[in-house]
């Protein structure tokens, strides 16, 4: 698997700035997106959502720059100030909130209205906003005293929800509100009297709200209500100016273009334009979400819409080409549910939802160096703390598992799932040990008993159950009825009793009579979870009303309450019994003394619901889990973060640390970026000399502090990278194109140019010269040959220091007609080296294995042409020499494929393909003069003119200790990744120094080369099915089977390095 290191200090800013530099991770919102506002330089996007959250947006990247913490509830509209230093936000947990753009910081939160607050609105001289909703009057906040200075009665719509909504005209003499029973009131803002109230003459339409918004000129007003019309009005004397559709059903929004010339209506299915002053018609929009829109916006260029959805995302829309621009999305839109699809947007199966969402439970291995979590698809997996890989897989259920907890002893885990099934796993081997199917419905919880030889689980359904493990005979069954479901169950000590909860109500049964023996009054909201004392006397029971409740077993008395705002969805003691820890929606971890009742030490870091505290068995840290997908690792002593790891599905992870240190995997690179202010700036600008794999079991092992980087925070400081721009041009010649990179020196010199076409570098002329002195500019022509279709250019500086600025694009179609491709091959396998104590059994074959397969399944291409050095054909030079040829015949629409089998070194941070005379695998001198450094063959491929090229390495490093290797492995790692990102190529190999050196006799192949065979014999054929196997088929297939095999064959899953710079293209197609 490729993991990558970032060296960044988030303690001082990266550049000359006042902020600090914020490490911003790609999550996106985990429900529907609800309002949408643009700020007024039409930069940024702020997006509002039912996950309470809202969050800012860069425009031309679509990287999320900030998230505003703060709302219980959904987002129900936001806006921005005329300056687009704030942002205003209103509810449903019945405030508005006033927020800082550049921080996040929360300003001030009005006081509790008496319902749902629907929209909101910043006065265009930013002195007051204004907030409506389900209250029979809107509030009118003045900003520089915090408090409500008007109150203006209106009529909501309730019936369907939309509230009230809120217009300022751009002049901000005018406002207006859209009311229920298709009714639009005006008012003039200096005197707050009402001047228009219009409305159908004829019926009564409850549930009809309306939208309202005026004309950039202040001269129009436009309303549209559902199951009603759009149309405008005149402001200077109230009468009907046009009418643009006699009814509109199912209304979400309306807008107006800047220049005044375009008026837009979206509803729940999609948009509509029209012109203003003809009221043609110009465009109808369906948004490609399968999902319910909601608000919609025009860009400031009025070229783009945005369209807000019930599928989590914001896409905008281009309006001439009637196509998807860009999808302002997250890792959280891309996670694999497991077959548990059910839709918080549905009323009916909210609750389910709302019930699985915080079922995110975090498990320690006996020996606390492990976790175990599920929601991997329909996997759970264990990963090691100090590392971050994953160290086991448990695949049994048919859909995602839900709840899970281990042994006593550690050597057992118990799951329950989405698909209604108890399995029993060996944990160290992660086979299955028993497995029953006991529910039609999810499971919701599930323990072992006392001496752990049953299980006791409930589900959806509405019932418990209590099986025999050895047989899986039901002993047990308990039928609650009315009560509902038990979303929480535990077995007392002695396993006579369980509790149960029951939304708010928890109760106490005797298991052999199934009697109810205990009813424990008070909670008022769903209880989260349920934990006994050491002793087994105290129930603890934490609850969404806020409340964490200790209760005396033997009476059924309450005899500690601990509140906090929001909902808490999870508890456990501390190891002495003397304080607890709770958290939950306010994203904060509190401990609490029991006898004081008093808060003693508050942690503070996540940014999404807490439902999972763990203590460490060291006793000297506190994890915690939160329903994005985040561990963090939190010192007792000191009370900070350390470490923080996410899953961004069921491959990739990422793991840092507050300093700015990184690991992950390759493709979790696109999820993580810098931001400082209201800049941000990409994970690759840094790669070069930050990207350390090996640092990360160092950070871990020492609580986060590294000593070996001394002056890197100092060197960032004082870097600040050129910045890059690009421009495409056409020439007379259809084939040929001009690309113009202009590059600004930022102060710390310009030190390399990168260009690449279609993901494949190209060379920049040898004369070029670099700006030298800040601000200083140059501008670099290149000549490039185009092909037919979409080209695309990007192109990156990077200074002294090897910072790299953001890269810059630009495309180019040509109609130019691409010719028949040839696929050039050079394989090599090397079974014989000069040093026989380096024999290998399968490297030979593994190269003829991979030339024939291509051979046989290549008849995509015009031709296959085949270049092969087995054994003593693999010298140096032969190698070489043959690479040189091949820059000479291969053409740009051709595709390059480079093949090794055999040894591979790495010594002294430089990664060596050993030729077969090749003696010594780690005396550098040796390899220099005898082996080919990566760097000679990325140079090789650079004039190597195909566009598509794919390098397949399965290299195994021989002798040295585990250690030793496990530390060239990192440094191997970095040294592919280099190779593939510098080159702009695809490269895929065996992590070669332990994880597969060894060879397996019963496949007749290395490991890593027995599955890149079946994968192009058609095996990687993957959605749509369609007989071709793309090179992005094949890296996910690899990434699949390489780890499946490896735990059938060793124990233990593995992971090859396959790293992805350039354009996916099929490699071999089905005869």
């Amino acid at each position: 698997m490729k993991y990558f290191l970032i060296l960044l200090s988030i303690c001082c800013s990266l550049f000359v700035s006042a902020q600090s530099i914020e490490t911003v991770i790609q999550k996106g919102h985990e429900l529907s997106v609800i309002a949408v506002a643009i700020s007024p330089d039409s930069n940024y996007v702020a997006t509002g959502s039912r996950d309470k959250t809202i969050k800012l947006w860069d425009l031309s990247s679509g990287r999320e720059v900030r998230s505003f913490l703060g709302h219980e509830t959904s987002v129900n509209a936001i806006d921005f100030s005329r300056d687009g230093k704030y942002i205003a936000s209103s509810s449903t947990d019945k405030t508005a909130c006033l927020w800082e753009v550049a921080t996040g910081k929360l300003l001030f939160t009005t006081e509790e209205q008496k319902d749902f607050l629907t929209d909101v609105a910043i006065s265009p001289n930013g002195k007051y906003f204004v907030a409506a909703g389900y209250p029979d009057s809107a509030i009118v906040v003045d900003i520089a005293s915090k408090k409500i200075v008007k109150k203006i009665g209106v009529n909501a719509d309730q019936g369907l929800g939309s509230g009230v909504n809120i217009a300022f005209s751009p002049d901000g003499n005018w406002i207006a509100f859209g009311e229920d029973n298709r009714t639009a009131t005006v008012y003039q803002t200096n005197t707050w009297k009402q001047v228009y109230k219009f409305q159908k003459e004829e019926g009564w339409c409850g549930g009809c709200g309306t939208q309202v918004i005026f004309s950039r000129d202040n001269k129009s007003f436009f309303m549209a209500s559902h199951n009603g019309e759009v149309k405008s009005y005149n402001l200077a004397d109230g009468k009907l100016k046009h009418l643009y559709l006699e009814n509109v059903d199912e209304l979400r929004s309306i807008d107006i273009s800047s220049d005044n010339q375009t008026l837009l209506v979206s509803t729940k299915a999609d948009a509509i334009v029209w012109d203003i002053v003809s009221g043609k018609e110009l465009a109808r929009i369906n948004s490609a979400s399968k999902e319910d829109l909601n608000e919609a916006c025009f860009t400031l260029d009025g070229k783009n819409i945005i369209f807000t959805s019930n599928d989590n995302t914001a896409a905008i829309w281009n309006i001439k080409q009637n196509k998807l621009f860009k999808l302002l999305t997250g890792f959280l839109n891309q996670r694999d549910k497991g077959g548990i699809t059910y839709n918080y947007n549905d009323m009916w199966e909210r609750d389910i939802y709302d019930y699985i969402r915080f079922k995110n439970n975090l498990l320690i291995t006996e020996d606390g160096t492990e976790l175990i979590k599920g929601k991997f698809g329909k996997k759970l997996k264990r990963w090691n703390m100090a590392t971050g890989k994953t160290s086991m897989e448990y695949v049994s259920h048919q859909k995602g598992v839900v709840c899970y907890v281990l042994s006593s002893d550690g050597k057992r885990l118990l799951s329950g799932g989405g698909d209604g099934k108890l399995v029993v796993w060996d944990v160290a081997k992660g086979d299955t040990l028993q497995s029953i199917q006991s529910y039609d419905h999810p499971v919701l919880d599930i323990h072992f008993n006392e001496d752990e030889t049953k299980i006791i689980s409930s589900s959806w359904d509405g019932t418990m159950k209590i099986h025999d493990i050895q047989s899986g005979k039901r002993l047990h069954y308990f039928d609650f009825g009315q009560l509902g479901s038990a979303y929480n169950v535990l077995l007392s000590l002695n396993d006579l009793y369980v509790f149960t909860s029951h939304g708010k109500f928890l109760k106490m049964w005797e298991v052999d009579t199934h009697a109810e023996v205990r009813n424990f009054v008070g909670h008022s909201e769903l209880i989260s979870s349920l934990s006994l004392s050491a002793d087994g006397k105290i129930l603890m029971s934490t609850s969404r009303d806020g409340s964490t409740r200790l209760w005396d077993i033997g009476t059924g008395l309450m005899i500690r309450k601990m509140v906090n705002e929001g909902a808490t969805h999870t508890g456990i003691f501390s190891a002495d019994g003397k304080s607890i820890y709770t958290a939950g929606s306010d994203r904060l971890i509190r401990q609490w003394d029991i006898a004081s009742l008093k808060v003693i030490r508050v942690f503070e870091g996540h940014k999404s619901d807490i439902s999972t505290l763990r203590l460490h068995p060291n006793g000297k840290m506190l994890i915690s889990y939160s329903v994005d997908g985040s561990t963090k690792f939190w010192d007792l002593q000191s009370g900070k973060e350390f470490f923080e790891h996410i899953h961004f599905g069921e491959r990739d992870w990422m793991v840092k640390n507050p300093d700015g240190y990184f690991n992950g995997t390759d493709n979790a690179r696109q999820y993580i970026h810098f931001v400082d202010g209201m800049k941000t700036y990409s994970v690759d600008q840094f790669f070069d000399e930050f990207y350390r794999p090996d640092l990360l079991p160092k950070i871990f092992n020492e609580r986060g502090g590294v000593d070996d980087n001394k002056g890197v925070q100092g060197k960032l400081n004082q870097s600040p990278p050129p910045t890059v721009k690009v421009a495409a041009l056409a020439t007379s010649d259809p084939t040929k194109a001009e690309v113009y990179i202009r590059v600004t020196d930022r102060g710390t010199g310009v030190r390399e140019l990168k260009l690449f076409h279609n993901g494949k570098r190209v060379a920049i002329p040898t004369d070029t010269k670099f700006p030298k002195g800040k601000d200083q500019t140059t501008t670099v022509k290149v000549s490039v040959n185009l092909v037919g279709g979409t080209n695309s250019f990007s192109s990156s500086a990077s200074n002294h220091d090897r910072v790299e600025s953001d890269a810059a694009a630009a495309e180019l179609f040509s109609e130019t007609t691409s010719k028949n491709s040839t696929c050039y091959i050079l394989a090599v396998g090397i079974n014989q080296y000069k040093n026989s104590k380096l024999t290998l059994s399968y490297a030979k074959p593994d190269a003829e294995s991979f030339g024939k397969v291509m051979d046989e399944k290549g008849k995509l291409f015009k031709n296959v042409v085949m270049k092969t050095l087995y054994d003593s054909e693999a010298s140096k030079s032969s190698i070489l020499a043959a690479l040189e040829e091949m820059s000479t015949q291969v053409n740009q629409e051709d595709v390059f494929i480079f093949y090794y089998a055999g040894h591979g070194s790495m010594v002294d941070n430089q990664f060596f393909f050993i030729p077969t005379e090749s003696s010594r695998l780690y005396d550098l001198s040796s390899l220099r003069k005898e082996a080919i450094e990566a760097s000679v063959l990325q140079e090789k491929f650079g004039k190597i003119k195909a566009l598509k090229q794919l390098i397949v390495m399965d290299a195994c490093q021989s002798g040295g200790s585990v250690e030793l290797l496990a530390n060239r492995g990192a440094a191997e790692e970095k040294a592919i990744a280099q190779l593939s990102r510098s080159a702009g190529i695809h490269v895929m190999a065996s992590a070669g120094s332990e994880q597969f050196a060894t060879e397996f006799a019963e496949l007749g192949h290395g490991l890593f080369t027995y599955l890149l065979i079946k994968a192009l014999q058609g095996d990687a054929d993957g959605a749509p099915k369609d007989g071709k196997v793309t090179i992005y088929e094949l890296k996910s297939y690899l990434d699949d089977q390489v780890p499946e095999m490896t735990r059938k064959l060793k124990g233990k899953p593995q992971y090859p390095y396959t790293f992805s710079r350039g354009q996916d293209f099929p490699v071999v197609i089905e005869n």
